[in-house]
């Protein structure tokens, strides 16, 4: 069954740049003496690889509800990927939502990256398998020879879906992995048989498993079967921005964090008509009852505080440990990725 509004032919959705334009503008019109004041403000690019995701809610939605702007900031955000392969250098104002996994592993290339506020506490991802190509299915060593689909090789959700099948003994060797980029390419080639399973986060895998298209076997937006399968809680998302940044301008890192902030209290009380009120422009769907069953799927994933625990950052380097023998020796270097300094200042001035 199509899902209306849907491009199918894997160039992304129909009305995804109508939408981030809508969403970027707020809905509102800007007077010339609103746009006189916001001369004073200081202008951010904001990096996101896929703005239909909810793994990137907590940023989008204090870009939406006009917490940065109120913190003083400008934000534009942009739709790129990070390169696993060739991690962006950058010393300007700009910041990205991205896994924490991946700002480590990009430090190990020198890249200079700071997480200042985790968004996820879990890795947001689901592993489902394609019912019509595998419609019996005994445990993952069934997927041993079968094709996956993440959304980038070498991804964050690769790596989670690698550490899986070595707990069942599979070699990674008798695995293939196809990248799928946007989710419109993703539902394209599962329901053409292209590929046995997927790794990939909401609103996608919530509706997949809605129409029946997808069994949900390990469920990593849970806190519960996170830390059943990477013995504690991984963390998922992060705001990074580059080091010199958290020094040069620590005044913009807090004013980004303040706004991440204030939309994770938003997202502790928002019901449905909240976010109906202020995410129907979602070019993923048109089907309110689905987008709202993927957001509460998603909401035991959001940090709470905003923290990136020892714990957490443990569980990390346990993750990159067994992929890179060498990651044991890192662990300094890990902790000079993140700073919890400007979530700390924030819970006191938001009171969280």
């Amino acid at each position: 069954m199509n899902v209306p509004q849907y491009d199918l032919s894997g160039n992304g959705f129909t009305n995804r740049r109508q939408w981030l334009r809508q969403l970027s503008s707020l809905a509102m019109t800007i007077s010339p003496l609103t746009a006189l004041a916001q001369t004073d403000k200081t202008r951010v690019q904001l990096f996101v690889d896929d703005v239909s995701s909810l793994s990137h809610l907590p940023v989008m939605l204090a870009h939406h509800l006009g917490y940065f702007k109120s913190e003083g900031l400008l934000v534009d955000i942009v739709e790129q990927a990070w390169n696993h392969s060739d991690p962006p250098l950058s010393t300007g104002l700009v910041a990205w939502s991205v896994p924490f996994e991946q700002v480590l592993r990009a430090n190990q290339k020198d890249a200079g990256w700071t997480a200042v506020i985790q968004t996820g506490r879990t890795p947001q991802l689901a592993l489902g398998i394609n019912k019509k190509t595998m419609p019996a299915i005994k445990g993952l060593k069934d997927l041993e020879h079968k094709k996956i689909g993440v959304q980038e090789l070498d991804s964050f959700s690769q790596r989670c879906t690698d550490y899986m099948l070595l707990q069942t003994g599979i070699s990674l060797t008798r695995i293939s992995y196809i990248a799928l980029g946007h989710s419109s390419a993703a539902i394209q080639m599962l329901r053409n048989g292209s590929i046995d399973a997927i790794c990939f986060g909401d609103p996608l895998i919530s509706l997949l498993d809605r129409k029946g298209e997808i069994g949900v076997v390990r469920n990593l937006r849970s806190v519960r079967e996170t830390i059943r399968v990477f013995a504690g809680l991984l963390p998922g998302h992060s705001l990074c921005v580059p080091y010199p940044m958290t020094t040069k301008n620590p005044q913009t890192c807090q004013a980004l964090v303040n706004g991440v902030m204030r939309a994770v209290k938003w997202l502790r009380t928002a019901g449905p008509s909240d976010f109906l009120h202020n995410m129907t422009d979602s070019a993923f769907m048109s089907d309110r009852a689905i987008y709202l069953h993927a957001v509460e799927n998603m909401r035991d994933s959001f940090t709470v505080d905003g923290m990136l625990t020892s714990d957490s950052l443990s569980s990390v380097l346990r993750l990159r440990r067994a992929f890179d023998a060498k990651a044991s020796i890192k662990r300094n270097l890990s902790q000079s990725s993140y700073t919890n300094e400007f979530v700390l200042q924030a819970k006191k001035q938001l009171k969280i």
